[in-house]
């Protein structure tokens, strides 16, 4: 095992978000190395089962010691503990309501505030404690949609990204517009949905097609490589995303 040190966790209030934010970092690189570093959307479901929302984690440390692992570091940035918060944060669209989780009021709006945040006021401060070369960012499910928008508003700053069950259907119509606006050349994408993503039919078919939809968008676009993958018998679950994230990190950092 490369490396057996726990992660490390801190925690700040941010005034840009007004709210506290705990932070999960795990490096498999000595402190004066130079390699990629990986932001994480939903840092509390990383690294530890315990802690994690539904019982079962990413299981990063376990992916970052395995020899075929590219060496690099990741932080997690928290959610904010909450449904409606981690909307508000991980779309930059306002959506009317969101009644199929019975949200009666407009959710979304508040993530370019969030990406903001991390680019501008969290990765200065961990490119002047490390030496990075390459910056990353994955989520899922929501995750993805902010994921998507953080290669669309800052293409120059990232290297690449990942976006796993991604809830495009939550915010298709903005989004395909974003696309459609960006001017640039889109950086290293990978994204993927599984085929059993809800029980509900209707909203499993929203992830298949909306899957489609965005995945056509973005080949249009300039862009560098997309890798699109629809994993069979997969459910929207970190132990399904957690058997993926190997080979995921190695097609985008190798």
């Amino acid at each position: 095992m490369r490396n057996k040190k726990p992660y490390r966790t801190y925690s700040k209030f941010s005034e840009t978000l007004n709210r506290k934010v705990t932070f999960y970092f795990f490096s498999a690189l000595k402190d004066d190395e130079i390699g990629p570093l990986l932001i994480m959307h939903d840092g509390q479901n990383l690294f530890d089962d315990s802690k994690a929302a539904y019982g079962a984690s990413w299981g990063f440390i376990e992916t970052l010691n395995d020899p075929s692992c590219p060496r690099l570091r990741v932080l997690g940035i928290s959610n904010t503990g909450t449904m409606e918060g981690r909307l508000d944060e991980y779309s930059p669209f306002i959506r009317d309501s969101f009644l199929e989780e019975g949200l009666d009021r407009p959710c979304g709006g508040k993530g370019d505030l969030y990406l903001s945040y991390l680019m501008n006021e969290v990765l200065p401060h961990y490119r002047e404690k490390y030496p990075i070369s390459q910056v990353y960012m994955g989520g899922s499910s929501m995750g993805g949609i902010i994921t998507l928008a953080a290669l669309l508003s800052y293409p120059d700053e990232l290297s690449g990204a990942f976006g796993l069950s991604n809830a495009w259907w939550f915010s298709e119509e903005p989004l395909l517009e974003r696309i459609h606006q960006f001017k640039g050349i889109l950086p290293k994408f990978y994204m993927d949905t599984g085929t059993i993503e809800s029980d509900d039919p209707i909203i499993n078919q929203g992830y298949l097609n909306s899957h489609e939809i965005i995945g056509n968008a973005l080949n249009e676009i300039p862009h560098n490589e997309i890798k699109r993958e629809l994993i069979e018998g997969a459910i929207h679950y970190e132990k399904d995303w957690a058997a993926r994230l190997l080979g995921v990190l190695i097609w985008l950092i190798r």
